[in-house]
């Protein structure tokens, strides 16, 4: 020990530095280097003798140096420990292989493991690869050591385990002290890996200690299946379940699951807070501060946990260690599914009691959700356009790290290059972007083509433009009525059951496009009955720019179906409906009828589930369902002729709200919802009487004997699920005259026949 004259510790969080500390103490002579990421904390920490951010409280010797310079903390010491988060601790390794010498004792106090070109390495394993020449003398320290009680000269006991006798001696020496005791064991992976394996059964003591009825009892079960699950995983290692019961695993467990000085409890107890909090609502400030910075109070809404646990990162590998050695961890599997895939916390809650039983209880258990935020309701979709911009880059890779996206850069470049060449580009600014993006600056280029992109679809709300805009079609129906056209829209549905969970849900209307005027017919019917007002899809096409501009002050986002070829403008689309859904804006969207391949409602599904795992915001997707009695006007060249459309005859119907929460209790429950979502619209559509002829005369080759008609309307009513309002002759007579005065058809010899066959397919193919 004469002959160490310097130790390295590499991390200046609280267990790094109360380690520090206790050799520096204990070992007067050596020189004990700290180092810190963070180049404040090592100026405070040479200026007032504390950790200030990491361990406040605690004075530290004079012995104690620190540094935010590797090189300096690494270079000429005879032993490196290192103390950095498990996620960081491969390349920190890599980064001092260069600056250490071949002699160097290497320990590591880090729990967790590290994933190294898709396959699972521990602590060792890891440190062994970046740093060759410490084969077979690496050290691992483990056991239950809270900080702040080591610190405090607390009674403490620790394993070090190493292959190496010498590293591992060197290590035990300079660790004792009249407080802390070091078993020595040849065990690495022992050591190692009990240590981080109780880690998740920690974070899971955590949440259970604040839900409610939840108490001791079922702590003490807990630590008994948590262990029986450590037996288990260590058997992947060649662990002897008598190894998985000493201090370093058993111990640590016990310590650190029912300890208020562990972090992984911690943040267990905080996840679980942060899931029983009901829906924020904004202050008086926050009220007055939106008109002005609207995106300061968005930020703070959005808020997340951003501190380490350790059992965070040692969750995902623990699961495909078990998958792939076909090993059950119900415990383990249930808290994975609580803080990856949002299920309800009750999850954890019944496989402690019963985890015999957790496929099935799994399949019962849907994501938990919270009440819908407040208060952003009358906020501009443009406040959140750096945020939708943010989203769409991290989609495609952002920061060049493309393992995180499904996308491959090739090819979402030649996507770009083909939707170039065919000219459907809208703007210089676009063109010069998908022009110039290339490997070397694609995240850069695919920020400033998506905010270019979320400029021309997000709304631009202001709440006094809607009053306006509903003034004024309140208006032009008082002129049709007064000019005898006398339009009508009839609404029908469950009004009533949407207003009744509008309040803690957040309500996404989606309907099929008829008409490029549709949005107005179903905003004007959400107002007459008093239902969330939405931000609603507009066609590029439903008006000049200057009419455009108008209608997205009134709340309108503008879709050009033309752009969704570029898979940048339609992740865009997808992370502006992902944003301003979760943030709790009612969407109304719409899908065209023309898509029958169904991939334009895929895709507005794919957002909203998107939105609901990752705000666990209940979504209830309200279908919609118009009908107009004559064909609605084409677009015209010059204006919005909305009288035309105030004059027609239409029918609007508001399904009951699904709630999505519902189909995400089995995971594949939620591919299928599109389906649910088009049955439900089909089966609760209004249709006219000359809806059904039409079709019964499109598929009998357009023309049917008179007298059969009433029989053919009769029998295609028996065969379908559709609701009726009229019966079958009522239907037939009252169709067939509709069909006459429109010049669809005539009878001639004792026969129906068309005579406009557009549109008589226009009319039967919303039977279709």
């Amino acid at each position: 020990m004469e002959r160490i004259k310097k130790v390295a510790i590499i991390g200046a969080g609280s267990w790094g530095t109360a380690v520090a500390k206790d050799i520096a103490e204990s070992n007067p002579h050596i020189d004990v280097v700290l180092w810190a990421y963070e180049k404040s904390v090592a100026a405070r920490i040479n200026s007032s003798h504390e950790n200030t951010e990491y361990l406040r409280g605690i004075a530290l010797p004079a012995g104690i140096r620190a540094t935010s310079s590797l090189k300096d903390a690494v270079q000429e010491a005879e032993v490196v420990i290192l103390a950095t988060p498990s996620k960081v601790v491969y390349d920190t390794a890599q980064k001092i292989s260069r600056m250490i010498g071949k002699e160097t004792h290497v320990a590591f106090l880090t729990k967790g493991f590290c994933k190294i070109d898709e396959r699972i390495m521990t602590i060792s394993q890891a440190l062994e690869s970046a740093i060759p020449m410490t084969r077979n003398r690496v050290v691992a320290v483990s056991g239950p050591s809270h900080a702040e009680e080591v610190a405090r000269r607390f009674h403490t006991c620790l394993s070090v385990g190493s292959k190496s006798e010498t590293s591992r001696a060197v290590i035990a020496r300079l660790l004792n002290s009249h407080y802390v005791q070091c078993l020595e064991t040849d065990d690495i992976l022992g050591v190692e890996v009990g240590g981080t394996l109780k880690n998740p059964a920690a974070i899971a003591a955590g949440m259970i200690s604040v839900l409610p009825r939840c108490g001791d009892n079922l702590a003490g079960a807990l630590v008994s299946e948590a262990l029986k699950e450590m037996v288990r995983l260590g058997s992947i290692f060649n662990i002897t379940p008598e190894r998985i019961m000493e201090i370093s695993g058993l111990g640590d467990l016990v310590a650190t699951a029912l300890s208020e000085h562990s972090r992984n409890r911690r943040f267990g107890k905080d996840i679980s807070r942060q899931i029983q909090k009901k829906g924020k609502t904004l202050t008086l400030y926050d009220r007055l501060a939106i008109r002005i910075r609207p995106r300061s109070v968005i930020e703070r809404m959005s808020e997340r946990l951003n501190y380490l646990a350790e059992g965070a990162y040692a969750i995902e590998p623990l699961i495909e260690l078990a998958e792939s050695h076909n090993i059950e961890i119900p415990v383990y599997r249930a808290l994975y599914e609580v803080l990856r895939n949002k299920k309800d916390p009750s999850l954890l809650v019944e496989s402690i009691k019963n985890p015999e039983k957790f496929d099935e209880i799994f399949f019962s258990t849907k994501i938990r959700i919270s009440d819908k935020r407040r208060g952003l309701e009358g906020v501009k979709g443009r406040a959140f356009r750096e945020m939708i911009v943010a989203r769409t880059v991290a989609a495609f890779g952002g920061g060049g790290d493309t393992r995180v996206s499904p996308h491959d850069p090739d090819a979402v470049i030649a996507n770009l290059k083909d939707f170039r060449v065919k000219g459907a580009i809208t703007g210089k600014r676009e063109g010069e972007i998908i022009d110039g993006i290339t490997r070397d600056n694609f995240p850069e280029s695919i920020a400033a083509l998506s905010r270019h992109y979320a400029g021309s679809i997000a709304d631009n709300y202001t709440p006094l433009f809607k009053w306006m805009l509903f003034i004024y079609l309140s208006a032009l129906r008082a002129v049709n009525f007064i000019t005898g056209m006398r339009g009508r829209i009839r609404i029908s549905g469950a009004t009533q059951d949407i207003r009744a969970v509008s309040p803690s849900v957040n309500v996404l209307y989606l309907s099929d496009l008829v008409s490029a005027y549709d949005p107005m017919i179903v905003l004007l019917s959400i107002a007459r009955k008093r239902l969330p007002f939405p931000r609603f899809f507009l066609d590029p096409a439903a008006g000049t720019p200057r009419e455009l501009s108008l209608l997205r002050r009134c709340g309108g986002f503008v879709v050009d179906r033309e752009r969704l070829e570029s898979m940048v403008y339609r992740e865009t689309l997808k992370q502006y409906l992902v944003t301003i859904a979760g943030h709790g804006v009612p969407v109304l969207y719409f899908t065209s009828r023309k898509n029958t391949d169904g991939s334009e409602s895929d895709e507005f599904f794919e957002a909203v589930t998107e939105s609901l795992y990752d705000h666990t915001v209940e979504m209830a997707v309200v279908p919609v369902e118009i009908s107009y009695l004559d064909r609605p006007e084409r677009l015209k060249t010059g204006g919005l002729r909305y009288r035309d459309v105030l004059a027609n005859y239409a029918r609007v119907n508001f399904s009951k709200p699904v709630f999505l929460s519902e189909y995400t209790k089995q995971p594949h429950m939620i591919i299928g919802l599109p389906g649910v979502i088009a049955a439900i619209r089909d089966r609760d559509r209004k249709f006219f009487p000359h809806h059904v002829i039409c079709k019964i005369l499109a598929d009998n080759d357009y023309s049917v004997p008179r007298d059969a008609l009433g029989g053919l309307v009769k029998a295609y009513l028996s065969s379908t699920k559709r609701v009726f309002d009229e019966g079958g002759a009522k239907i037939a007579r009252r169709g067939l005259l509709y069909c006459d005065r429109r010049g669809i058809t005539t009878v001639r010899d004792g026969s129906v026949k068309v005579i406009d066959r557009e549109l008589a397919d226009y009319f039967a193919n919303m039977l279709s």
